[in-house]
């Protein structure tokens, strides 16, 4: 018999918890489960929680289904029928209402509450294309209810910052910060759909509407006041936050863009180089039946280029990349770079050239095929001849290049390259969304105290702690890092202001950390009650900490013991979470340490997987690393797992060494289906020790490995050093099966040596809460395979 409270309950915690498509789900089941007469007795409870826990387009059609199973089957509409105007004004007055809810209560709740809403909509605008009258009206109406929130949000972050005492260019960054997470929400509903997008109509529909969402949350923000600044100044002077969406653009929206933003130098180089490059993207499917989409884009503020990658149709028989490169300004072209770009194989570059390098391109046979020369004087009219120039060199890459031919010949292109392994600010057109990460927040949340997640290097750790920077249902996270790249702005003010803090020597406030965990928030915490604070790189902070006692030992009653007592009393209201590799580097000032006692470890999860999965996260980044032209069958997808766990640097290291063999096996284009029989042919070659040894797609893992083994000095790097150790003894004890005993583990651990300072039990559990090691209790192998194999060929480095 049905709990109905319970699964009331169940309901509106599903709904809390970002999760409305499950709640749906789970209230329909109840309702078309129960008895008429079981409704009638709960039906004012259903629709009380139905009202309170569901956004209207939801909540209407649960009503409906519960009206129908009370009352039957609505009257069928006669033809004067409005119903199909009613379905719009419902879902528009609901699109309304969820960004005004998202305004009021979620505000830059990114990861959270805005991705689930968005994508959505978006999906419910897509199909709504496919008719299309419904463009013309449709477009119009997301664009200006999108516009207005984004001001409304915007204005609110910017002005709540001020309301705090932060300074103005504190705030600005904050609000740039902003403006880069809402930009990446539709570029990653585009990037999950680009393989669906086969034909030129759905290609057409679905780079329009990704058009439409990013240009006005643009204009949107150009309306923002910024102090003494408007948002077109905060937009021209910060072209790195938003310029690399311009190619997703088309040619409509980019003219409004740069119409609002006003004629300036640098609106100047959008009009001579970018316009034109995005007018031909447009014309580029005229009378074929497919067309590339732009898949990726970076912007090089030290050139001032645009470099843009075109994702070839499913249906395309050349399947490689086809890059452009757009220059905003001729005084940063350079020769070199126009040599390099050629020699790379780039299909366009366009670019305003000086006289002389235009002379000098003009003499060269190879430059002058693929550099597109801007006229020097600019307008909308010369707009024209630069597209019509631009898009002879895309046609001739995207078709007459790509015969029916091709797909017999030799697989050549190793695409599992074009993932930007190396280009951090590509990644973002690559991502999947961690819903193990989140569920481990989720479990923790609520609670207090202090949690450790640590994991393997590069297993994806700093990517998942910024994509929890939003508000949950329950609290609001916060994430910083100990190492910033600089891809996002302020991501590293908390570690700045500790290093300070100890560099200064001074006594810190008694609510210094309180007061910096603030400071790091993203904007207006509404109701918010709780926070989470994620710290990335953890191990670099108490590095610095330990450093500075040895250095200067004032600082343990001024700095040091007084941060980690506050952490502690942070801790007892609030959730504090470290992100690292190493789960020992907190133990710092033990005889008056009072943090690590709070501190609990937990099992960071790699990229999940279960057997015969298709939609796994693994194997959705499986398929994104080797791209649409690839058919993964589900037992190719868990041979590569079963070698790599879901570590994603390492997945994406084996099959770019798993496309050269394929391409040494002279593997026909046309036969891109992989198998199982595949993955173990690759195994038996590839993942021998020899190849393994002098293979530069692990190098890096072979340098971090012989590091680890090597280090004799410094008690930070005693554990790391511990656990590549136990990897290598067991992964040569037992080269097939990798895996020891029990007794033999102890064994190994035994002659480590005493150093470690861990017995065996201890060390394996740190170690298989970090992804190293794995055990049933009767046996223990390597949890990474492959990281396993490198160990093994790692010899450690000596030092002199």
């Amino acid at each position: 018999m049905l709990d109905v409270d319970a699964v009331l309950q169940e309901v509106e915690r599903l709904c809390r918890e970002v999760k409305p498509a499950d709640a749906e789900a789970l209230a329909a089941t109840l309702i078309k489960g129960l008895t008429t007469g079981d409704l009638e007795a709960r039906e004012s409870q259903l629709r009380a929680v139905l009202d309170r826990a569901f956004l209207k387009k939801r909540k209407l059609a649960l009503l409906a289904l519960l009206d129908e199973k009370l009352h039957g089957p609505p009257p069928v509409p006669g033809p004067s029928s409005q119903a199909p105007t009613l379905v719009e004004d419902y879902w528009l007055e609901d699109f309304h209402a969820a960004l005004q809810d998202l305004s009021d209560r979620h505000i830059f709740q990114w990861s959270t509450y805005y991705r689930d809403r968005l994508a959505e909509d978006f999906s419910y605008s897509l199909d709504r294309m496919a008719d299309p009258e419904e463009v013309k009206t449709l477009l119009p109406k997301i664009s200006a209810a999108l516009s207005s929130h984004a001001q409304d949000i915007f204005q609110k972050g910017f002005n709540y910052q001020g309301s705090q005492g932060e300074s103005e260019a504190y705030a600005l960054m904050k609000s740039l910060n902003g403006l880069q997470r809402f930009l990446d929400l539709p570029i990653e509903f585009y990037s999950t759909l680009l393989p669906t997008a086969a034909d030129l109509e759905t290609a057409r529909r679905l780079r329009a509407l990704n058009s439409c969402m990013l240009s006005a949350i643009i204009t949107g923000y150009v309306r923002v006041s910024f102090g003494v600044r408007t948002g077109r100044e905060v937009l021209s002077e910060n072209a790195r936050a938003w310029l690399h969406t311009l190619p997703f653009l088309v040619t409509d929206d980019l003219l409004l863009v740069q119409k609002r933003i006003g004629r300036s130098q640098f609106t100047d180089g959008l009009l001579r180089s970018v316009l034109p490059t995005i007018s031909s993207f447009d014309a580029l499917g005229n009378n074929r039946e497919h067309v590339p989409l732009p898949a990726l884009s970076q912007y090089s503020a030290a050139e001032h280029r645009l470099d843009i990658s075109l994702r070839p149709s499913t249906r395309s028989p050349y399947q490689q990349m086809i890059e452009v490169q757009c220059y905003l300004d001729g005084g940063y072209v350079d020769r070199r770079d126009l040599e390099d770009a050629v020699r790379r194989g780039v299909a366009a570059v366009v670019a305003p050239l000086p006289s002389d390098l235009r002379t000098f391109i003009e003499q060269d046979e190879r430059l002058s095929a693929t550099v597109v020369a801007v006229p020097r004087e600019t307008s909308v009219d010369s707009v024209p001849l630069t597209r019509d120039q631009v898009l002879r060199l895309l046609m001739a890459r995207s078709y007459r290049q790509g015969t029916t031919s091709v797909r017999s010949q030799p697989l050549q292109h190793n695409f599992a390259r074009d993932f930007p392994l190396e280009e951090p600010g590509k990644l973002r057109y690559y991502r999947v969304h961690r819903h193990s990460v989140h569920d481990l927040l989720r479990t923790f949340e609520s609670r207090n105290g202090v949690r450790l997640w640590c994991s393997v290097r590069r297993s994806g750790k700093t990517t998942a702690g910024f994509d929890l920077a939003s508000t949950t249902g329950e609290a609001a996270v916060i994430s910083q890092t100990c190492s910033s790249t600089g891809e996002l702005a302020n991501d590293g003010v908390f570690y700045d202001r500790i290093c300070a803090a100890l560099d200064n020597g001074l006594r810190i406030p008694g609510t210094f950390f309180a007061d910096l965990v603030n400071h790091c928030a993203d904007g207006e915490p509404v109701d918010r009650g709780r926070t989470v604070f994620v710290l990335d790189e953890y191990e670099t902070l108490f590095g610095d900490l330990q450093a500075a006692l040895q250095s200067a030992p004032g600082v343990r009653y001024t700095v040091v013991q007084p941060l980690l007592n506050q952490m502690v009393r942070f801790a007892r209201e609030n959730l504090l979470v470290f992100l690292g590799q190493q789960p020992d580097a907190h133990f710092i000032l033990m005889e008056q340490n009072q943090l690590s006692p709070f501190v609990r470890q937990d099992p960071f999860p790699l990229f999940a997987h279960e057997p015969n999965q298709e939609v796994s996260e693994f194997a959705q980044f499986t398929q994104k690393v080797l791209g649409p032209q690839v058919s993964l069958d589900t037992a190719f997808i868990d041979a590569i797992y079963s070698e790599t766990a879901g570590h994603p640097f390492l997945t994406v290291n084996l099959l770019r060494d798993f496309v050269a063999f394929l391409i040494e096996q002279e593997r026909p284009q046309s036969d891109l289906q992989v198998t199982l029989e595949d993955a173990v042919q690759f195994s038996e070659i590839r993942l021998r020790p020899s190849h393994i040894s002098r293979s530069r797609e692990y190098e890096f893992f072979r340098r971090a490995a012989s590091q680890a083994m090597g280090a004799q000095d410094g008690r930070d790097t005693v554990w790391l050093r511990a656990v590549y150790r136990c990897l290598s003894e067991v992964a040569r004890m037992s080269p097939e099966s990798m895996r020891c005993g029990m007794k033999d583990f102890e064994g190994i651990v035994e002659r480590i040596g005493p150093s470690t300072g861990m017995s065996a039990d201890r060390l394996l559990s740190s170690a298989t809460e970090s992804n190293f090691l794995d055990s049933d209790g009767e046996w223990v192998w390597p949890k990474i395979r492959l990281l396993g194999r490198i160990a093994a060929i790692s010899q450690g480095e000596v030092h002199a």
